[in-house]
């Protein structure tokens, strides 16, 4: 009788063991999914950001939830949201893309300026400067060498941007950043772009709406002074251009 018992004992606790193993084994899998997540996550977008700065498109339009990627904000038009889907689909790991991108008719945009945009001369770039956003002093605004975090000087100028932002909320902006030819041309655009990216989002931080303000690096490709100049650190510099009035 006692065998018997300990026999029916032991059949009892087999399927509660099995079923603490399974449960003990879902567990560690959900958890080690867990720490990956992030890794994963962002590995995917550094090299979809590398890609798309590549191509000449924005790179602070993506973000990731795990594999799956997401395209946020406006874009200039049909054509240029498709690229970016194309490029953001087309990276090893990528799940899927969801896409919320608005594109905004160039032409509209460029039908609203007063005057059209000086030709460049000889090569150089020739800010705008028609609006008084454009013509707010930016020079504070300087980055150590491949870096692109925000100091104090650079910030009391960004107050005087943030000031003309908020007096005119129907203005649509450009930030660009510019470097110089020293370095590699994919590293100056990378550098740019985030260096573009940080003054964005600084602007969205303090209350700017996401649709007023975009963020583009050149790189070394709109020089206003001779790279071999004197004063070719001038190439190094931030500008404001008004997109849409």
């Amino acid at each position: 009788m006692a065998f018997s018992a300990f026999t029916v004992s032991k059949q009892q606790v087999m399927p509660f063991a099995a079923l603490l193993a399974l449960l003990t084994v879902t567990v560690l899998t959900l958890l080690s999914l867990l720490v990956q997540q992030p890794a994963i996550e962002t590995d995917l977008l550094q090299r979809t950001r590398q890609a798309l700065a590549e191509a000449g498109l924005p790179t602070h339009l993506v973000h990731f939830n795990g594999r799956d990627g997401v395209l946020t904000g406006t874009v200039a038009g049909e054509t240029e949201l498709q690229r970016l889907q194309q490029i953001v689909s087309g990276i090893y790991g990528v799940r899927q893309v969801e896409n919320r991108l608005i594109p905004v008719s160039t032409a509209s945009a460029a039908s609203d300026n007063l005057d059209a945009p000086p030709v460049p001369v000889s090569g150089l770039h020739i800010p705008a400067k028609r609006y008084p956003v454009e013509k707010i002093d930016l020079s504070a605004i300087q980055f150590d060498y491949s870096r692109a975090e925000l100091d104090s000087k650079a910030v009391a100028a960004l107050e005087q941007v943030l000031a003309e932002l908020r007096q005119q909320p129907e203005i649509i902006i450009e930030v660009s950043a510019h470097t110089d030819h020293e370095g590699t041309a994919l590293g100056n655009l990378t550098v740019s772009q985030a260096r573009a990216e940080v003054i964005h989002n600084y602007l969205l931080s303090q209350g700017i709406e996401a649709k007023q303000v975009r963020a583009k690096g050149y790189g070394s490709s709109r020089p206003i002074v001779e790279a071999s100049a004197a004063d070719s650190q001038h190439n190094r510099r931030i500008e404001i251009t008004v997109l849409k009035e």
